[in-house]
């Protein structure tokens, strides 16, 4: 059974510190840890305008968080959620969309492989250009 994905944005106070911002996170880890999951993707957005105000703020710092976990992982990162301060607004949705796959370097070319075989390289067919008009 493979595990669900799940993300969850996250709108903190703009007036919160950034080193507070990192601890939550780390914390919301450790609990998706506990869960048997994985932290997949962590993206700071930043500062942005909201478009109305909350908690009489116009702007937040936007934070999405990608993530697995086994059932109960998403009631105890929003129980967290909620209890702490600094936080103006989160929406926990079932991430669905395919994960680009991971980017892995070239394997070099086999070193017993001849550099230049001496045949010719086979032609790519190219589409016959139009005639010039005089």
């Amino acid at each position: 059974m493979t595990l669900k994905r799940y993300e969850t944005a996250i709108l903190f106070d703009p007036e919160l510190p950034e080193d507070a911002r990192k601890e939550f996170l780390v914390k919301l880890t450790g609990i998706v840890a506990a869960y048997k999951g994985e932290v997949l993707k962590t993206d700071d957005w930043g500062n942005r305008k909201l478009a109305y105000p909350i908690k009489k703020r116009s702007n937040a710092f936007y934070t999405f968080l990608l993530y697995t976990g086994d059932r109960g992982v998403v009631e105890e990162v929003e129980r967290n959620i909620k209890i702490s301060e600094g936080i103006l607004r989160h929406l926990t949705t079932l991430h669905t969309a395919a994960l680009p796959p991971k980017v892995e370097a070239a394997a070099p070319p086999a070193a017993d492989a001849p550099a230049d075989s001496g045949a010719p390289a086979p032609e790519t067919p190219q589409a016959p250009t139009p005639p010039a008009e005089a």
